[in-house]
């Protein structure tokens, strides 16, 4: 599958991914002292969630920083000496990331059904690992916007579109064969994804005096 990206734009990906990555870290650590409090799996599930996202993120704009400034210094070609170092961070992402959606469609089913969720390992390459994670963040963002229908409140807002924001990053991912603005446009949804997440988690934490 082609993907299109501005020269000016491949620079910069990297450091979205680092920032994702601390903004995601923070949301994990809030969730997790949550959990000290409350006790409640979802937070647990939460902090687990945002931790494997965000050290995939890490890894992959780690990788990716690298391999441009190897790039740009002439030291390696992306398609030969590097494609393996390259390969090895965006694995991780798609590990991690399938990881992550997987435990936020735990939280989200339903209390009675007990069950273990396998996954299906048909996701090899680029098409098909966005194909698998919108699949299961749609479910989460159809559970998330029931919950703020019922609830009404900012927070639960927050989240949903938190989550729809990822969806975004997903679906606009599909079309970067047609556009290179459709690469740029998904990486500021990822952006705003945790963005929106750790703005709950801000707005929470001070209410409560935690932050």
């Amino acid at each position: 599958m082609l993907i299109l990206i501005p020269e000016w734009f491949f620079s910069i990906q990297p450091f979205i991914y680092i920032l994702a990555s601390m903004i995601g870290f923070l949301v994990s650590f809030y969730f997790y002292r949550s959990f000290t409090f409350s006790k409640q799996k979802n937070h647990y599930y939460m902090y687990l969630s945002f931790a494997s996202l965000s050290m995939g993120f890490l890894v992959l704009g780690v990788t990716e920083l690298y391999t441009y400034l190897s790039i740009m210094q002439g030291t390696a070609n992306m398609f030969e000496n590097f494609a393996s170092f390259r390969d090895l961070g965006i694995w991780m992402y798609y590990i991690c990331s399938i990881m992550s959606y997987s435990l936020l469609c735990l939280i989200y089913l339903p209390k009675d059904l007990k069950f273990a969720l396998f996954l299906p390992y048909w996701y090899k390459g680029f098409p098909y690992f966005h194909v698998l994670s919108l699949f299961l963040i749609s479910y989460v963002i159809f559970r998330a916007t029931a919950n703020w229908f019922v609830t009404r409140t900012k927070n639960s807002m927050l989240i949903m579109l938190s989550f729809l924001s990822i969806g975004f990053y997903h679906t606009f991912m599909f079309f970067t064969s047609f556009s290179e603005w459709m690469f740029v446009i998904a990486h500021l949804c990822l952006l705003a994804g945790f963005i929106g997440m750790f703005w709950m988690i801000f707005r929470v934490s001070r209410k409560k005096g935690r932050f």
